[in-house]
């Protein structure tokens, strides 16, 4: 990552607009990510048929934004003439991500994977897929049992799966986005909900050589053009918690391609049965339990001819 962070993690600045319209294109976004660090859309008006017609965008910078910068980024994206209201520019509280994360303290093998600082580059072993993460900034270090489970989940379903599209949902580290790229020639979507985890996702993608196929945003689970654009997809990586995985099962089921397969972990083994069934009630299969220590990882597969409401690639 760029620049030097404190153990609170970098401060941020965020500028929050409204926009009219019923609609943000993908190209609008991604040349406000050419400038910020990270671009949230959310819906902020609908109108009777729960159409959008007024958007919320929140673009967060590591060094303080006024005005009069955010109205002539959005005249440069095309976007001047939909601003609604004034622009507001708070700073963001950085977070404890060294006392928050699990730090990574030595390499970590997880099946094929070798998960490694840049100490440890001369250590790979052959054959190996090696994953090099700078330690401490955002969860997914390889060593917590949730994690490995799901890295484990991979080199399974690596001798039996080739899937095309990946989408990564609470990605923290981006371990398992950059995992999935390593294994397949897949393109890989990761969000989070959290800035900073966005950025130290971003740079551990660089740093591996998978940035031009992981491309990595701010969004809250599945509320996210990017997502939604880039739907259906064959694999669907969860490692969060049970409460937000049994909240967002009907959104999994209609991301999930006919025939795709849903990793969810984060799960002590006595919420395993909860989230399973869950997913179980909207027509997903049982594939797989896996286990180590006191966490269950699962897999899940939607049954072909199953379609949701955005199981088409748009």
């Amino acid at each position: 990552m760029r620049g030097a962070h404190s153990a609170a993690g970098p401060s941020l600045w965020r500028a929050s607009v409204r926009l009219s319209g019923p609609e943000l294109d993908d190209g609008l976004l991604l040349a406000l990510e050419v400038e910020a660090e990270a671009v949230a859309a959310f819906a902020d008006e609908r109108d009777e048929a729960d159409e959008p017609r007024a958007w919320r965008l929140d673009l967060y910078f590591r060094e303080p934004v006024d005005e009069a910068r955010i109205r002539a980024l959005l005249a440069d994206a095309g976007a001047g003439e939909r601003l609604a209201g004034s622009v507001a520019v708070t700073e963001v509280p950085p977070a404890d991500w060294v006392a928050a994360a699990s730090a990574q303290r030595g390499p970590v093998s997880a099946g094929r994977f070798f998960v490694h600082g840049a100490a440890d580059r001369a250590r790979v072993p052959a054959g190996a897929v090696p994953i090099e993460l700078e330690a401490g900034l955002a969860f997914g270090s390889g060593e917590h049992e949730s994690t490995r489970g799901c890295l484990l989940a991979l080199d399974w379903l690596a001798r039996r799966r080739r899937p095309e599209r990946v989408l990564d949902v609470g990605t923290g580290s981006g371990i398992l986005a950059i995992a999935a790229a390593g294994l397949w020639p897949c393109r890989v979507v990761a969000v989070d909900n959290d800035p900073v985890a966005v950025l130290v996702a971003r740079e551990n993608a660089r740093r591996n050589g998978v940035a031009s196929r992981v491309s990595v945003h701010l969004a809250e689970g599945y509320r996210s053009l990017f997502v939604a654009r880039r739907a259906p997809y064959h694999l669907v990586l969860a490692n969060i918690l049970a409460d937000p995985l049994v909240a967002m099962a009907r959104d999994l089921r209609d991301h999930l391609a006919p025939g795709g397969i849903a990793v969810l972990a984060g799960l002590l083994d006595i919420q395993a049965g909860r989230v399973e069934r869950a997913h179980t009630l909207l027509g997903l299969r049982p594939v797989r339990r896996m286990r180590l220590g006191r966490w269950t990882t699962l897999l899940l597969r939607k049954p072909r001819g199953r379609r949701g409401s955005v199981a088409r690639r748009r």
